[in-house]
């Protein structure tokens, strides 16, 4: 009985209360990428992981992309037999700067041939996409 009285008041009080969000500074939009290393291509995951962030640091230098080697638990990753991945990450203030970089990339023949040597690298059919809005700093 003490149970439904508390419950009936938790339900007033909730109805009562009137929930209005409060406006937030909006933050930057990231994107990650995240893909399952072939088995024995980690040292080659790493080079190219290295390769790329250097292209992009190098030609780039405003740009906010990074690629990195670990362990993230994603759909295609197992607990039992985790395996080695590769993460893309970018940072942008707007999907549209996304849209652009990819352009700008996708015209820059050094990254292109970047990319033809992942795809013996990373099994792409386990590739998990994630997009999220930064909260500000």
């Amino acid at each position: 009985m003490r149970t439904v009285i508390v419950a009936a008041m938790l339900l007033g009080i909730a109805g009562a209360v009137k929930a209005e969000a409060a406006p937030q500074d909006e933050g930057a939009f990231v994107f990650r990428r995240i893909c399952n290393i072939q088995p024995g291509r980690n040292d080659a995951a790493r080079t190219l992981a290295r390769d790329m962030d250097d292209l992009v640091q190098r030609n780039y230098p405003g740009a906010e992309m990074t690629v990195q080697t670990g362990r993230w638990m994603t759909g295609a990753q197992n607990i039992e037999r985790p395996v080695d991945q590769i993460l893309f990450s970018e940072r942008h203030a707007d999907p549209g700067m996304r849209r652009d970089f990819s352009e700008i990339l996708m015209g820059d023949d050094e990254f292109r041939a970047l990319q033809r040597e992942l795809a013996g690298v990373i099994d792409f059919v386990s590739c998990t996409e994630t997009r999220f809005r930064e909260r500000p700093r």
